[in-house]
């Protein structure tokens, strides 16, 4: 039982990130409209961002992504439309896709990463480069034992 229900709800850390997360995603929008990626959207970014510019098949993908192998493929699918990832059957499976980004998506990953920089640099803005680093390492340790999270 959450002794005080209302204060637990407005703070909860599940909720703040997904404040931030949607303030943040704003702002890639932002950086997106008037760019040859303007027509990627969120489901779009969260592909590139588990990818993390790694190839990998379509199958790990969507369970990394914990999202059905339809949802993924409907992506990977747009994507690949777009110029932005290769798609390749998987030597000995014919099911299995193995993902590599293109050219036009290795740009893409570049204005991702100037707009991520200057979405940290805001974060040090607020909390200091030390809070800031502080929070990657709690964030890595979280993500390191996510199966305990």
């Amino acid at each position: 039982m959450v002794d005080n229900e209302d204060e637990f709800l407005n703070t909860n850390i599940k909720g703040m990130m997904m404040t931030l997360l949607g303030h943040w995603n704003e702002q890639m929008d932002l950086a997106r409209s008037g760019t040859e990626f303007a027509a990627i959207r969120p489901s779009d970014m969260r592909v590139f961002g588990q990818l993390r510019g790694r190839t990998m098949p379509l199958s790990v993908l969507h369970r990394e992504l914990s999202v059905s192998r339809q949802a993924a493929q409907k992506t990977v699918s747009r994507l690949v439309e777009q110029g932005l990832l290769k798609a390749e059957l998987a030597p000995g499976n014919h099911r299995d896709k193995i993902l590599k980004i293109t050219p036009k998506g290795q740009r893409w990953r570049k204005l991702a990463a100037q707009e991520i920089k200057k979405i940290e640099d805001g974060c040090a803005e607020v909390i200091g480069e030390k809070g800031k680093e502080s929070l990657r390492k709690l964030l890595i340790e979280l993500a390191n034992n996510i199966e305990r999270a």
